[in-house]
């Protein structure tokens, strides 16, 4: 018992960071030098300093430069619960951003943050806003994926987004389906249509974000186009997502 209770204290007093480590990322958030933020902001992705600098990451998201605040949300939506207090400038992000990416990332934040803390519905109206009215096609099937990722109405997200599966832009489908991965078995249905975005897919790291996405849909009878695909792919991280794919799919023994 002793020895037990030794090992997770080693492993607390390892987990606290260096003062100088938060010292650093704090000046380097703070930094005139835009690289300089944006790459301290990326590192907090994951990251064991993101708890300790969450006012610092939460100002990220007013900072001037449109990559800075992009990453910011998304490293506050990695927190998860521990978040809450950025909802609303999240949803001022997702609603006001002229950047499209950071529209699209604060909707994921909110999304992840409206899993891990079911109580808060705050941002479910903003969402279906933004899912039905946002200029940007991604960004609207990022926020019907955050509402999924919520619970609201599953089976009408999937809907929603079973409509971008044939949309003239790959990334578009390629979001669409990616969405659909993440709601799971509740998007079996939409299997054959991901199947048709896999086969026109041209790029290697969006096929392996599709093919993922069909592994996680547990439909049996995409693995003969996931095995057809695999004989094809050149790509080693897309044959990766395509193997891991068949696995989930395949009967076990």
């Amino acid at each position: 018992m002793k020895a037990c209770l030794f090992v997770l204290a080693v492993f607390a007093v390892a987990a606290d960071p260096k003062p100088e480590q938060l010292a650093k990322a704090r000046a380097d958030l703070k930094s005139e030098k835009v690289e300089v933020r944006r790459e301290a902001m990326k590192h907090l992705i994951h990251s064991d300093l993101s708890i300790h600098l969450f006012p610092e990451m939460a100002a990220g998201l007013k900072d001037p430069d449109d990559e800075v605040r992009s990453v910011a949300a998304t490293a506050i939506g990695n927190l998860g619960q521990k978040s809450e207090a950025a909802i609303p400038a999240l949803i001022a992000q997702m609603e006001k951003d002229k950047f499209k990416e950071a529209r699209e990332t604060a909707a994921r934040a909110l999304g992840r943050l409206g899993k891990a803390i079911p109580t808060d519905r705050t941002a479910v109206k903003p969402l279906q806003k933004t899912a039905a009215e946002d200029a940007d096609p991604v960004t609207r099937t990022v926020a019907l994926g955050a509402l999924a990722m919520m619970g609201e109405d599953v089976l009408g997200q999937v809907a929603a987004l079973r409509k971008f599966l044939s949309h003239d832009e790959a990334l578009v489908r390629m979001k669409a389906s990616h969405a659909l991965g993440m709601i799971g078995l509740p998007a079996k249905s939409a299997a054959p249509e991901i199947v048709v975005v896999l086969e026109k897919e041209t790029d290697a790291h969006r096929r392996g974000y599709v093919a993922r996405a069909l592994g996680n849909t547990g439909d049996t009878a995409s693995l003969p186009a996931l095995e057809k695909a695999l004989k094809a792919e050149t790509d080693p991280g897309a044959q990766g997502e395509i193997r891991g794919a068949i696995q989930k799919l395949k009967p076990k023994p």
